[in-house]
């Protein structure tokens, strides 16, 4: 066609329409190669519908001094009509997804004439009511698609654009979604366009073949392109078209990037994906009055945060300091260079929350989009910016996506309402999810796209992926604004539903045309969904049982993850070596990674107790100090799970308890308030000097409510608590001077023993049977004395007393319970050697029936206490923390790794012998 329009005139122009700009490269690509001998074209230009509308217009009158319409200003000039005249929508006007609704219809409705059709539904009339006045609020300083179309399609009724254009050809041009464009469209046909067009079959010449999902899908495309760049065909000759961009294109960038393959097409990540997009919309949600340290805490975790004032704490010291906050008077115990360090974090993430919140509130009160823009920008800088020269490029493009997003939203001040927090939020995601991103460079890779990008391309190798029901056709729903009903009245060119499902139609055999090899491949299930899928209704032809692929993981499980197929990627290649050779895994023993997982994975199945068990025997002595006092509940949590010791107390990991998001006061909380409350009564005694009053008892009670009190906590149980700890308290008291009267007063309250820097009573010491000595620390709740001079050291507990009966027979519960030797031995050393001292468990709530479980500290005590703790030493001395795993019924390191794993692991482990020394420890129920 095109040597025939320039046989006689070599220069003689060709103006060729194309269904998008890539195809536009193509076409002009390939002319350049194939016309005049090779020698290239002139003269031949391609356009899509809508550029060439665009160079029409340029110097007409009409447009001059006048703009394209943004999307964000349609969508703030119906915003404004919504607050100023809602109508209909009165109810929802005030919600930015309505706007954004109407906005979207609006772009369809610019062809209506006005005024509509009145047999059109209420609703529909409504819609065009805002549409008509949104458009008389923007005025006449921008022009939509459709004024340009309309424009453009008179210019061609002119001699002189039609000779501009030349002869005029339509390449692989689809149906039009747009009236505008169909009007332009049936224009250029009146002007003389030719038509050239092509559709495929996948009756003959194109492969079938079927995966076990999207996953296996993704793998076997990869493989087949790999082998085709092997065979010599170029990246940029072969395309991957997909039929949904959930999931495919995220599994083909990882995919091809994990094969070394280059690629070119959208990127699989979208702007609204991005760590940074999602805090700064997160940012945009926030109270800056009242600040969610969570919000601040997740958007720090994922890296986006970096503040141009000072270096921040990383986001697992910022938990901590969520978690546990230093008190005030923390401060004035800084003797140390790493305490010092730790309240300068500390300091350094109020003022950062501060700073943030201060900036935050800027932004929510800008009195002008101008405004709103200026400090939306000023807030990505100062505190998003680049942490240095080594950040990775995607960050720095959504980086400045997100600044010309901000940029953008000054243009409301010309059309749109007065700015406010939701509004703000609205037009910021709105304008996030509008800006694309892109992989690669044309001309550079394998060519990705959706179907639609397939159509007119040039490419020898050609890949349509989810061929099957519910994604190629994909389910097309109507407009709830613009029905098909409606549509059907308007008259104005609107596809319907069917319309449009059969240009979809069109639109895949139009891209299977493309391409000299072609294949076909759908997946037979949904692993996401559970679900199986059937063959396109658009492919009549059944797939052949030799192309039904086998799943990744049967060849793994069969010898060979790739049949005899080339492996694209590392991985595959490192499969498919042990899988075949003779010697198995070991074949790879120069992989110390892969070595190190294999053991790890052979000694859980097997029970063998190694380092990745809990056996630290290699650094047997260096992880407990023996100089360091140990407090008796540190023992407690050895027996209890010897790996949830290891992690707390050797490697300091700590689980993080979100206290805003419990709805009442939990038990620890309360054990911690009660012993609050009691402490400061037994203080005003034995301090003060003060008589024993259960109106002072109940004024300590109420303001410890009020300091503890959660705003998330439901008032009501809230209520019903505090009226139950009333009760308790003074049930305590009650007892107290039952006690009182048999001669026994307040010696002590909250008695602390260990740290000798900050401690009256230093560590309590007890001689171990193989001559070394531990050193104990800890805190007495309350010491009581009786007249004859006998000492009782008493711990609260606020729950029930079942677990801890067993002390009634056994002075460590078989091994299991240590502050009450451990509370005695310390007491002994406050009270005469002829006095008797004893330590008890006062259960101080209804729960635990007020009951007192203790004894005496004989020698007798002192004897299994030394005897039970030194074989615990013993195990930390040894670096003995096999994985013993814990209750269920709470958040721990067992529920976190899984508890039904972790218990089977525990089965075939705890029979090792390594472990029987400890067993009678390991096994006892506590």
């Amino acid at each position: 066609m095109i040597s025939h329009a320039q046989a006689a005139d070599r220069l003689a122009p060709v103006t060729i329409l194309v269904p998008s700009h890539a195809a536009g490269l193509d076409v002009t690509r390939c002319l350049g190669r194939t016309l005049n001998g090779g020698a290239g074209s002139v003269g031949v230009r391609a356009f899509t519908l809508k550029d060439l509308a665009t160079e029409l217009i340029a110097d007409d009158v009409a447009v001059n001094g006048r703009r394209p319409l943004l999307p964000i200003l349609r969508l703030g000039a119906v915003s404004r009509v919504l607050l100023e005249e809602p109508g209909l929508f009165k109810d929802v006007a005030d919600q930015p997804s309505t706007a954004l609704a109407i906005a979207r219809t609006a772009e369809l409705l610019d062809a209506v004439p006005d005024p509509a059709d009145p047999e059109l539904p209420e609703l529909m009339q409504e819609v065009l009511r805002l549409h008509s006045a949104s458009k008389e609020a923007l005025g006449r300083e921008w022009y939509t698609d459709h004024e340009a179309f309309t424009l453009a399609s008179t210019k061609l009724a002119t001699a002189t654009v039609t000779q501009r254009l030349g002869t005029i050809i339509g390449f692989m041009l689809g149906t039009e979604s747009r009236p505008a464009e169909a009007i332009f469209r049936a224009s250029l046909e009146a002007a003389g366009m030719q038509h050239l067009a092509a559709a495929g079959s996948a009756k003959n010449g194109v492969r079938l073949l079927t995966a076990s999902d999207a996953d296996d899908e993704a793998r076997a495309v990869v493989r087949l392109v790999v082998e085709r760049l092997a065979t010599g065909t170029p990246g940029h000759r072969i395309g991957i078209f997909y039929s949904a961009a959930q999931p495919y294109a995220a599994l083909l960038g990882q995919r091809l990037s994990q094969a070394g393959v280059t690629f070119v097409g959208p990127s699989a990540h979208r702007l609204m994906d991005s760590p940074l997009a999602r805090g700064l919309l997160q940012l945009l949600k926030l109270d800056p009055q009242d600040l969610d340290t969570r919000t601040i805490l997740n958007i720090h975790a994922e890296g986006a945060f970096s503040w141009h004032e000072q270096k921040l704490p990383s986001s697992a010291a910022c938990e901590r300091f969520y978690a546990n906050p230093p008190a005030e008077e923390d401060y004035a115990g800084a003797d140390t260079s790493a305490q010092a360090d730790y309240f300068e974090k500390f300091r350094i993430f109020q003022s950062f929350k501060e700073a943030l919140a201060a900036r935050i509130s800027l932004v929510q009160a800008a009195a002008s989009w101008n405004d709103a823009s200026s400090s939306l920008i000023s807030l990505l800088e100062d505190f998003m910016g680049p942490k240095g020269a080594g950040e990775r490029p995607e960050k720095t493009a959504a980086r400045n996506a997100l600044l010309e997003a901000a940029s953008d939203l000054r243009h409301l001040d010309l059309v749109g309402p007065s700015p406010s927090p939701a509004l703000l939020q609205s037009a910021v995601k709105d304008g996030i999810a509008s800006k694309g991103r892109w992989t690669g460079k044309s001309g550079t890779g394998v060519v990705v796209g959706s179907f639609a990008d397939a159509v007119a391309r040039d490419l020898d190798v050609v890949f349509l992926m989810g061929v099957a029901e519910g994604l190629a056709p994909a389910r097309t729903r109507e407009n709830p604004l613009l029905p098909d009903s409606a549509r059907a009245v308007l008259a104005i060119g609107l596809p319907t539903v069917e319309e449009r499902a059969e240009a979809n139609k069109k639109q895949f055999f139009a891209a299977l045309a493309t391409g000299s090899e072609r294949f076909i491949t759908r997946p037979r299930g949904d692993l996401r969904g559970s679900g199986s899928y059937e063959v396109s209704r658009w492919i009549s032809r059944k797939p052949e049982p030799q192309d039904q692929l086998r799943s990744f993981a049967h060849g793994i499980e069969n010898g060979a993850p790739a049949s005899d197929a080339l492996p694209p990627t590392a991985q595959e290649w490192r499969l498919r070596r042990i899988l075949t050779a003779e010697e198995g895994a070991a074949v790879l023993k120069e992989d110390e990674a892969l070595q190190r997982a294999l053991a790890a994975t052979r000694d859980r199945r097997d029970g063998v107790f190694s380092r990745f068990n809990g056996n630290l025997g290699a650094y047997a002595g260096i992880i407990v100090g023996p100089e360091k006092p140990l407090s008796p509940t540190r023992l407690e949590e050895w027996v209890t799970s010897p790996f949830s010791y290891f992690m707390k107390h050797v490697l300091k990991v700590s689980i993080l308890e979100d206290v805003a998001l419990e709805v009442q006061i939990s038990p620890q909380q309360r054990g911690i308030l009660v012993h609050r409350v009691l402490e400061d009564y037994v203080r005003s005694i034995t301090k003060d000097g003060l008589p024993p009053s259960v109106d002072r008892l109940m004024e300590f009670a109420d303001a410890a409510f009020e300091d503890v009190a959660n705003p998330a906590w439901l008032s009501h149980v809230w209520e019903r608590n505090q009226a139950m700890l009333r009760q308790d308290l003074k049930r305590v008291l009650a007892d107290d001077e039952d006690m009182s009267a048999e001669g026994w007063k307040y010696l002590a309250e909250e008695a602390s023993f260990g740290p000798e820097d900050t401690d009256t009573h230093p560590p309590v010491e007890l001689t171990l049977d193989d001559g070394t000595t531990v050193r104990f620390r800890g805190k007495v709740d309350r010491i009581d004395q009786q007249s004859n001079g006998s000492v009782r050291v008493i711990d609260y507990k606020t729950g029930k007393a079942d677990k801890y009966k067993p002390l009634r027979d056994h002075p460590t519960a078989e091994g299991t319970r240590y502050q009450l030797p451990v509370y005695g031995l310390f007491a002994r050393t406050l009270a005469d050697s002829s006095s008797d001292v004893a330590a008890e468990y006062w259960f101080i709530s209804k729960a635990g029936a007020f009951a007192k479980i203790g004894y005496t500290v004989t020698d007798e005590v002192v004897e299994q206490l030394r005897t039970d703790v030194g074989l615990i030493i013993s195990a930390l001395r040894n670096g003995i923390f096999p994985p013993r795993p814990e209750s269920d019924r709470y958040v721990n390191f067992t529920t976190m790794m899984g508890a039904q794993e972790l218990g089977q692991q525990w089965l075939k482990l705890q029979n090792a012998p390594e472990l029987q020394p400890y067993a009678q420890l390991l096994k006892a129920e506590k």
